[in-house]
């Protein structure tokens, strides 16, 4: 329902003698409320409170849009109320009425802290100042408040009134620091530093008013801060620690120590102002309260305890005498750093350990965000302790503030880079927290609720957005607390070794005699002619080892130093066992020169006579079945005499392979076969091209099957060129096709190989269906001949499960004997191995769904190589589209042309046949345009027809300007990006039809079937996002072109990112005159020298890594140092720079930045740095983006993880992992240093 006609519905009901509040409420936005009674009231309220129905109308309508992502939807409307009832004015009507923006303020205010809502409630005559942009965003200098300050309290008229006064303007400062980090406006630095700085102020006045009610001079006394004061980064309710200091030790200052700290501490109508502590004066509470300098000087050389010098590392002179207190410090520094580096770490061990244990007692170790495991106190705790130790011989890492401490540890590569990551942004995060905990009562606590309700309302506050938003907090705070825990053990953590003992399985002993017979009874009789007597005893001592923990044991003897083992692997069977033991093998660059196999025979099936066997031979396992009693299990005797492929082998190697040999058979009796052959084809993947005579030819392989032969089996003959891991390759075909080998008999003839496989389907029964036996030769061959084609796969593991399923999928179809003539060819084998192991979400959306799109593509892989243009693809979707349909057919065209084009596109960036990324964005970014553009069409048409056309006041047409913006706009898309839109339309009217309706009822609802005509596979990809338009959410989807100029206006009350957002504002559609116009307007608006604010900026940013950056790790995108620093710094120079020349208004990220450099704006060196590191992280975004399939999880994976292996694969660093972590750790480093750099 249009804007207009809810107001007016609302005004019509809120007339009546006895409103229907609940019908209002039906009107209203759905916000997120638990009491709908109290919501109620409220809206009850405001109608009393309000002058009149048509303003009641209009301030809910305004009011309500505001409140759907509030933690409290109804305290906010009952404080409103209060404020109302204190302060209703037709000026504050008016204000809420003609700037919305005022009502998002008091919101946010309102749900972020009773404490700062409370002070506004007390003093309305705050309110045009929080409201004020400019003055929410200025930082105040010492100087600067301490002159207000003292016009202030000129005032009051006794020491009384100007503690009242005092704390007044206190409260007043710190409601206006506290609604800007409300708003997100400042970041964590600035705002501790604005607290700090209040701070410094406020004692300084007190000790001034002090000073003048004794009749005394503050010569010769200084007062100096410590902790969180000192280091210039205060909470909102913390403790302030002081030290006084005087010259001399004079008794009259000790009556001035004790009346300042009695003005800071004592109640007044408005409350306190700081509580005072003074436990760090020498001898502590028992200590004189304003020592002299030469007895603290004596007690810090004398007495001084480790922590007491841990805690002057903060030191800062803030008031009264600065010589006494600069030279004081000065004088105090040096001894802070002769330390016993031996006794430090054990000190501070048990300072922290202590701390944790009060918290055990109390039970608060989890949810305590500044004292326990993984806290603020951890963070603090390293720096201080690597400060300590480093100090004396590095004076520049001596810094008092926390995060200025760690850049410079960082700098002095004291700490490594990712632990500077982790202690800073967990750091910052936790601080963050504190602050959203204290502000909201003005309460010293630090410890998360308990109460789901109270958790879900601070994620709320936090920014989290959702139904779960507790659950992403408390998942946030969970991996910054191990993060930060992990670097605190590493620098301060005691090393335990904790030793596990397997308890010991009481088995019955039995004989060497009994468990051999046994042994020998379960194998083929030709068993005991390959082995002799002390062979087969070796093999039953390791039968006897088996158990539930040891699943499969080896022995190893050297035949030949260096070249030739025996090897004797015994275990328990499992389907597909045989195939990861030869590939595992092969890994270890080992080749199989000859072997015997045996496998226990199943109990239920009778023996039968073997085949004639020449060595080498194998035999193949059936699946492993426990009955009762431990003889029914079956079991493998594996020999294998192997060679090295790659010369001398490692010390260590056989103790690997056992290891790793364990870890996938653990797999396999876990019923995880998929995984265990997926993870071991990437291992071979890794390693095959390491092996020199490894090659990408495809050799052919013959395959018949006999049925004849023997009763029990059906067997494959092979024939075929002898390849390095060609056993390794026939098995796991068969293995991943269901197939039972019993036995295998394998001979070599020259170079070819001669093999014989008794197998079986997944019943044990012999393959006799004609069909089935085609079905089989072709998976087998495919899959054998994919698997050789691995390494030129991203991810082998994903492209060989993926494959297996391909194959399976091909079988269903009723021309799959054409289609299996496209797959014989050795470069389609090879692309598909690139297109499969490159992208889960490719295969799930895409293959999956689309199957029969991509044998047209395969068929003809040329096509690939050639850019459609623009022109084409439109072409081609009117040819697709009907001349006249349902809506339903449209849609579905539309979406089935663009999924397909998608999927072209797509293909080829796998298959890399663009030379660089901007070619494959221009391609997505012609197709996005396309496809708007046939929607648009569609919708103006389908309107048209019900409403007439759209016209202004003046009786001509009026005009739409739609415009990209983000990505699209920056002609940058990639791999599930989002579609960024804003609709601007030329002005006020009424459409020509029979139904006349207004435009902005029009230009709604066309968006509207916009948004319905194209349907997105997944969250964020191809999706339409409307978030950018003015008021965002609670804006209309549309905007006339006068609304878009008030908002976005330098004095318009757009926020900075929404502003800075237009940098990237590209039209694709509408008349070109208005385009013109529209273009010109958003010039005015952003390219301004005063437009970008830095404070703004890292606030912005500082909430986007809280929210969206995973604790610990690395976001490819909103990291510091992650791409948006990139963009937002070229747009914010951009902005800057802009107004001066046209040639840097462009929308591509890459074009501004060259476009700067030929305006010497940035030099060459910073262009390139820039550049690179905008490629690459460009890069890394499109490989995680494509292996996710998710626009918002681009989290880099950890170090060690096979999916990190995978990132690396996919980015071109084969198998160096180390390279990459540290290219991205330099390319973020780059960029982060840049950013402060040309923007300070």
């Amino acid at each position: 329902m249009p804007r207009k006609s809810i107001i007016k519905k609302i005004e019509d009901i809120a007339r009546g003698k006895q409103p229907d509040y609940q019908r209002i409420l039906e009107l209203l936005p759905d916000i997120p409320i638990e009491d709908e009674i109290s919501v109620i009231r409220s809206l009850k309220r405001l109608k009393q409170l309000c002058p009149d129905s048509e303003t009641f109308a209009n301030l809910v309508v305004e009011l309500f849009p505001h409140l759907l992502n509030t933690p409290s939807p109804e305290s906010v409307l009952v404080i409103f109320e209060h404020f109302l009832e204190k302060h209703s004015t037709p000026r504050n009507y008016q204000l809420f009425l003609s700037e919305p923006r005022i009502l998002e303020v008091l919101v946010a205010l309102f749900s972020g802290s009773q404490f700062l809502s409370q002070i506004l409630l007390r003093h309305p005559e705050y309110l045009s100042s929080i409201t004020d942009r400019n003055y929410l965003l200025q930082p105040r200098s010492k100087e600067e408040l301490l002159k207000e300050i003292t016009e202030w309290l000129s005032d009051g008229r006794g020491i009384d009134d100007q503690k009242l006064l005092l704390r007044q303007f206190q409260q007043r400062e710190i409601l206006r620091i506290g609604t800007a980090d409300l708003l997100g406006l400042l970041d964590l630095y600035t705002v501790t530093n604005q607290l700090s700085v209040l701070a410094d102020v406020i004692i300084d006045a007190t000790l001034k008013l002090c000073t003048a009610a004794l009749g005394m001079e503050t010569t010769g006394f200084a007062i100096l801060a410590a902790g969180k004061l000192g280091g210039e980064e205060l909470n909102y309710s913390s403790d302030i620690d002081l030290l006084f200091i005087s010259e001399s030790g004079d008794d009259q200052f000790q009556r001035l120590g004790k009346k300042l700290i009695d003005v800071l501490s004592e109640s007044t109508p408005e409350g306190f102002l700081y509580r005072v502590d003074m436990r760090l004066r020498p001898w502590g509470r028992t200590g004189r309260l304003v020592p002299g300098i030469d007895e603290h000087l004596t007690y810090f050389r004398k007495h001084a305890r480790l922590w007491e010098k841990q805690a002057m590392l903060k030191l800062r002179w803030i008031a009264g005498d600065e010589t006494t207190g600069i030279q004081f410090i000065r004088n105090l520094r040096p001894l802070i750093f002769e330390v016993p580096i031996a006794e430090l770490r054990d000190e501070v061990q048990k300072m922290k350990a202590e701390i944790e244990a009060k918290l055990r007692i109390k039970r608060r170790e989890w949810g305590e965000v500044k004292q326990g495991k993984g806290s603020i106190r951890d963070v603090e705790f390293v720096c201080q302790y690597l400060q300590l130790v480093h100090g004396k011989e590095h004076p520049e890492i001596r810094s008092r503030n926390t995060l200025d401490a760690l850049a410079r540890l960082a700098a002095f590569h004291i700490l490594q880079p990712h632990e500077y990551r982790i202690l800073s942004e967990g750091y910052i995060f936790l601080r963050a927290v504190e602050h959203h905990l204290q502000i909201m009562h003005n309460r010293q606590t630090h410890l998360l609720p308990d109460a789901l309700q109270e958790l879900h309302q601070l994620a709320k506050r936090l920014g989290f957005e959702g139904k779960d938003s507790e659950k992403q907090l408390l998942q946030r705070y969970q991996q910054h607390r191990d993060a930060i825990r992990a670097v605190f053990l590493h620098h301060l953590g005691k090393e335990h070794m904790e030793v596990e003992h397997l308890a010991s399985l009481d088995q019955q002993k039995k004989t060497v005699s009994e468990v051999k017979q046994k042994h020998i009874a379960r194998l083929d009789d030709s068993y005991t002619r390959f082995f002799s007597e002390n062979e087969i005893a070796l093999h039953t001592r390791l039968v006897q080892q088996l158990n539930e923990q040891t699943p499969v044991v080896l022995e190893v003897e050297e035949e030949k130093p260096q070249r030739e083992w025996k090897i004797t692997i015994v275990g328990y069977d499992y389907l597909g066992e045989l195939s990861l033991i030869c590939g595992l093998l092969f890994v270890y660059g080992l080749n199989i020169e000859e072997g015997q196999v045996f496998t226990y025979e199943p109990v239920s099936i009778p023996d039968t006579t073997s085949p004639p066997r020449k060595p080498l031979r194998a035999e193949r396992r059936f699946p492993h079945r426990k009955k009762s009693g431990s003889d029914t299990r079956r079991k493998i005797v594996d020999v294998f005499r192997v060679s090295s492929i790659r010369g001398d082998l490692k010390a260590n190697i056989w103790e690997e392979y056992r290891e790793e040999l364990l870890s996938l058979i653990s797999l396999l009796r876990q019923k995880q076969q998929r995984e265990a052959h997926g993870y071991l084809a990437r291992r071979v993947a890794d390693v095959l091209p390491e092996i020199a005579t490894s090659s990408q030819v495809l050799f052919p392989v013959t395959i018949d099957i006999d049925n004849s032969a023997h009763q029990q089996y059906t067997l494959l003959h092979i024939d075929a060129p002898d390849t390095p891991g060609f056993l390794y390759e026939l098995t796991n075909a068969l293995a991943l096709n269901g197939i039972y080998i019993s036995r295998v008999l394998v001979s070599s003839l020259g170079n070819r190989v001669h093999d014989t496989l008794f197998i079986t389907d997944m019943n044990w029964q012999k393959i006799t269906r004609p069909e089935t036996l085609l079905q089989l030769r072709i998976a087998t061959l495919l899959v054998k001949q994919f698997t050789h084609l691995l390494p030129q796969s991203p991810n082998p593991e994903s492209a060989m499960l993926h494959f297996r399923e391909f194959v399976s999928e091909l079988f269903t179809h009723e021309n799959w004997a054409t289609e299996l003539s496209t797959l014989e060819q050795p470069q389609v084998l090879g692309a598909l191995a690139r297109l499969l192991g490159g992208s889960d979400f490719l295969w799930e959306d895409f293959l999956r769904m689309q199957h029969e799109n991509l044998f047209p593509i395969l068929s003809d892989l040329q096509l690939l190589q050639k850019r459609k243009k623009k022109s084409e693809m439109r072409q081609e979707l009117v040819a697709t589209l009907p001349h006249s349909s349902s809506f339903d057919e449209f849609r579905n065209r539309l979406n089935a042309f663009k999924d397909r084009e998608m999927f072209r596109i797509d293909m080829r960036y796998i298959l890399n046949e663009y030379r660089n990324f901007t070619q494959f964005s221009a391609e997505l970014t012609d197709l996005a345009e396309v496809v708007i553009e046939a929607a648009f069409q569609n919708a103006y048409m389908v309107l048209k027809e019900q409403f007439g056309e759209p016209y202004l006041e003046n009786q001509k047409l009026c005009r739409l300007c739609i415009g990209a913006l983000g990505k699209f706009g920056g002609e940058e898309l990639g791999f599930a990006s989002d579609i960024e839109l804003m609709f601007i339309y030329e002005g006020d009217g009424y459409t020509s039809g029979d139904s006349p309706i207004t435009n902005g009822e029009f230009f709604d609802r066309l968006v509207k079937l916009i948004k319905e005509s194209i349907v997105t596979r997944r969250e964020g990809i191809f999706e339409i996002d409307l978030r950018l338009r003015p008021y965002g959410k609670a804006g209309t989807l549309a905007v006339p072109l006068e609304r878009f100029v008030n908002y976005f206006s330098p004095k318009g009350p757009a926020w900075q990112y929404e502003r800075q957002a237009l940098v990237k504002f590209r039209p694709i559609i509408g008349d070109r005159g208005f385009i013109r116009k529209v273009l010109n307007a958003r010039n005015r608006c952003i390219y301004q020298e005063t437009t970008f604010d830095l404070a703004e900026f890292r606030a912005l940013r500082e909430k986007q890594i809280r929210q969206l950056v995973t604790g610990g790790t690395i976001n490819g995108k909103y990291s510091p140092g992650g791409l948006v620093d990139i963009e937002y710094l070229v747009q914010a120079l951009q902005m800057k720079h802009g107004m001066k020349d046209a040639k840097l208004r462009t929308t591509n990220t890459g074009k501004a930045m060259k476009a700067l450099l030929e305006k010497n704006i940035i030099s060459k060196e910073e262009f390139e740095r820039l550049s690179h590191a905008h490629h690459f992280l460009r890069s890394l975004i499109e490989a995680l983006r494509m292996v996710r399939g998710n626009a918002r999880d681009l989290t880099v994976p950890s170090l060690e993880s096979s999916e990190f292996a995978f990132l690396a694969r996919r980015l071109g660093y084969s198998s160096d992992y180390n390279q990459l972590w540290e290219d991205i750790l330099h390319h973020t480093g780059v960029v982060q240093k840049l950013t402060e750099k040309l923007l300070a």
